[in-house]
């Protein structure tokens, strides 16, 4: 299931699917359940208008989000699948990102950390939408100091690393959403070091449509036959 990537029966599908949110799910207890209802609104994302995606991390702020000096109990799955969930909402406003993205990155250390926490950055922080509207891109100040922080960093598997960097740092064309050059030569420049393909630079120093393949990736899983992110 994947409503919003052009289906003529997927607002009736949301409608049914956002009441069924309100309720959340049967045996809420089941750990297992409640990472598999992060992964259904992962999944349905893009059905969803500004306003539910809002809604949605709006009720997740104390969980996520918690006040200085207290700590939510989550099991360290179902975490990164609420971060998942979080990072593809891409109608957010640019602040919400903004905010939930710095979070994100202040859990990100070298000696803990997921692909997942790195896939979930790369998805607030892209420069090209698979779906959203290009005024919820942060801009690319923010995003800077995103791409210097984990360059700064010393990682133990650097290639989650590198595909976010890739997707943070990725050249659009545009000057709103570009970073700036000499960033663009740092990044390229940490990719040589640890032997990145050339195909990961390539989109950091140019603009290159997205490959079928690559949406996959960045979507977080193979999408069923016969859906297109773009036309």
């Amino acid at each position: 299931m994947r409503p919003g990537f052009g289906d003529g029966f997927d607002e009736h599908r949301i409608k049914k699917l956002w009441k069924l949110h309100k309720r959340g799910p049967i045996h809420g207890k089941n750990a297992q359940v409640r990472s598999e209802w992060w992964i259904l609104w992962r999944r349905v994302a893009g059905g969803l208008t500004a306003g539910q995606q809002r809604q949605f991390i709006q009720e997740l702020t104390a969980l996520m989000l918690p006040k200085k000096g207290t700590k939510a109990k989550i099991p360290p799955q179902e975490h990164l699948e609420i971060w998942m969930a979080v990072a593809n909402m891409e109608r957010l406003l640019v602040k919400d990102k903004v905010k939930w993205g710095r979070q994100l990155l202040s859990e990100i250390q070298p000696k803990k950390c997921k692909p997942q926490h790195f896939w979930s950055l790369s998805r607030m922080g892209a420069r090209e939408l698979l779906y959203g509207p290009a005024d919820r891109v942060i801009p690319p100040e923010e995003v800077s100091a995103w791409i210097e922080s984990v360059l700064s960093r010393n990682w133990s598997n650097p290639k989650p690393a590198g595909a976010a960097l890739a997707q943070l740092a990725r050249r659009t064309g545009d000057r709103v959403r570009d970073i700036d050059d000499s960033l663009t030569a740092q990044v390229v420049d940490w990719m040589s070091r640890h032997d990145f393909p050339a195909s990961y630079k390539k989109i950091v120093r140019e603009v290159v449509p997205m490959a079928k393949q690559e949406e996959n990736t960045i979507f977080g899983e193979a999408l069923p036959s016969g859906i297109v992110l773009h036309s």
